[in-house]
């Protein structure tokens, strides 16, 4: 009897014994990294923590933590992996997600201050830590150093996934990787704050359209440009050789830390003599500085994998329209409207149309007080543009009007189609004229005058045209003993069957196809 129970007492000694070392050898709830040293949950029931887990710190158990520290632990592993494997960090991190404010992006020295939503949507965690790890390396005051910061921590998330995978929380849409147009980048805030490639520090603001109108009006510019100039030198990285691209990444400490000569821009070096400078000449001013911080860079001297690439990103920025003439936007075709555009606009919603089917065409419209880069669906304000050129430019008019006005266009377009538009409830169409040109328009459009001008050449006989009143009667009655008409240099005029419409054989291309009207 004593022998049973002292075997019964044996074994419940042992069960609580078992427990005990269980309990203590159990580890706590914890994160799994080497860099973060804690994580808060702030929101309404309170504060919930979690710490690394080499610090075996014992906290409450935690429902939120326990259903994501291990996806939390595996992002924060796979981006610190990255990081230290070119520099560790200097210091450790801490962490505050903040259920209240679920759009709240701020990195405050060593820490970093997430919403849940912003927590929750890939990339914008990741993205805090290369900020901190950039901030580490480069101290130096640069007039688009938040601009820097960008393109490079988007370089430093594309290294990890092989990809740029940051995404929206409301639109679940993701940044992409594809080729972008110079001037095409700039927008307006609305556009802006409808962009995946908005700042993570924008999206609080953004959720306030009105709000951010104001907030971030200042800074669009400059933040517009983020997926050209990151396409741009995610290309260029890509054109170096395997053992290249090593090299270079093992350099960006190096290249961050590095001081330029000549110095960087501490501020704009524009605004000469009180003149407001246009949006396109700022933007094209910051890629330009953007491209010094590297291209100025004394690791240059040093380093021939860091010429090879400013070579690539320089010739990159060039092939994505980016060229000598910072302040001029050109389009392939650009139509002008005398009476006020919007999205309702029958004409908009038609260019619109021919955008999205012809995405290679660089078509823009405008009106008197903004620009549409189509397919964008928001307009510039047309003061942000220091000069706008098009190979081809259409106009509508109604009535008569001389060869002044026709001049007028001449610094800004090779071809100018003038249309005679006075009924303003028919229709003018321009798909064909997109894609045949001039005799397309004519066969789209049976009865519509028009003109189209060669302005080069148009130039060259100004001083002959000028007395010349009305365009359209000068044609029409052609006389052929006026000095003026004389001046065209007409041979012939051959009828289009197809066009209904004349096309004029001369020495001089001046008005290369007509129809005059009825």
């Amino acid at each position: 009897m004593i022998a049973r129970w002292l075997t019964s007492l044996s074994f419940v000694c042992f069960g609580l014994l078992s427990l005990m070392v269980l309990q203590m050898t159990k580890r706590p709830l914890c994160i799994d990294s080497k860099v973060v040293e804690r994580i808060d949950r702030l929101s309404g029931a309170g504060t919930e923590t979690v710490y690394r887990c080499a610090l075996n710190k014992s906290t409450p158990y935690s429902q939120f933590f326990s259903e994501r520290v291990k996806d939390l632990s595996f992002r924060l592993q796979q981006i610190e992996r990255l990081l230290e494997s070119s520099e560790p960090f200097y210091r450790k991190l801490q962490i505050t997600i903040l259920d209240d404010r679920p759009y709240l992006f701020r990195v405050q020295g060593h820490h970093i201050y997430i919403g849940k939503s912003l927590l929750e949507a890939p990339g914008h965690l990741e993205k805090a830590l290369a900020k901190v790890w950039y901030r580490e390396r480069n101290e130096a005051l640069f007039a688009q150093q938040v601009l820097m910061e960008e393109v490079i921590t988007d370089f430093l998330i594309h290294l990890q996934g092989g990809d740029l995978d940051l995404g929206d929380p409301n639109t679940h849409i993701k940044t992409a990787l594809r080729k972008v147009k110079w001037p095409y980048v700039l927008k307006s805030v609305a556009a802006y704050c409808d962009s995946p490639w908005k700042q993570s520090e924008h999206f609080a603001v953004c959720q306030n359209k009105l709000e951010a109108s104001t907030l971030l009006d200042q800074q669009v510019v400059e933040m517009s440009l983020r997926p050209l100039l990151v396409t741009s030198w995610i290309r260029s990285y890509r054109d170096l050789s395997v053992k290249e691209r090593f090299l270079f990444v093992q350099g960006l400490p190096q290249l961050l830390r590095s001081e330029h000569s000549p110095s960087l821009p501490l501020t704009s070096g524009l605004g000469v003599a009180g003149i407001q400078d246009s949006a396109l000449l700022k933007a094209a001013e910051a890629i330009k500085n953007v491209n010094s911080f590297v291209a100025t860079s004394t690791v240059m001297k040093d380093s021939e994998i860091q010429r090879l690439f400013v070579s690539n990103f320089t010739n990159e920025l060039r092939s994505n329209g980016f060229q000598d003439a910072f302040a001029e936007a050109s389009f392939d075709v650009l139509y002008v409207s005398q009476e006020p555009l919007n999205e309702n606009s029958k004409v908009f919603q038609q260019f619109m149309k021919i955008a999205k089917a012809q995405p290679k065409l660089q078509m823009a419209i405008r009106d008197q007080s903004g620009l549409w880069m189509l397919p964008a669906k928001y307009p510039i304000p047309l003061k942000s543009f220091g000069q706008i050129r098009a190979n081809r430019t259409v106009v509508e008019k109604c009535g008569g009007y001389n060869f002044s006005y026709v001049i007028d266009y001449a610094d800004i377009t090779e071809k100018l189609l003038v249309v005679d538009h006075c009924d303003r409830n028919r229709e003018i169409l321009y798909s064909r004229f997109l894609t045949e040109g001039a005799e397309g328009f004519g066969a789209q459009n049976k009865g519509i005058a028009f003109i189209q001008f060669h302005l080069p050449s148009l130039l060259m006989k100004k001083t002959d045209l000028e007395q010349v009143s009305n365009v359209f009667e000068f044609i029409q009655k052609r006389d052929v003993e006026s000095p003026s008409f004389k001046s065209l240099g007409w041979r012939e005029v051959h009828w289009s069957e197809q066009a209904n419409a004349y096309q004029p054989k001369a020495f001089v291309d001046a008005i290369e196809w007509f129809r005059v009207p009825n």
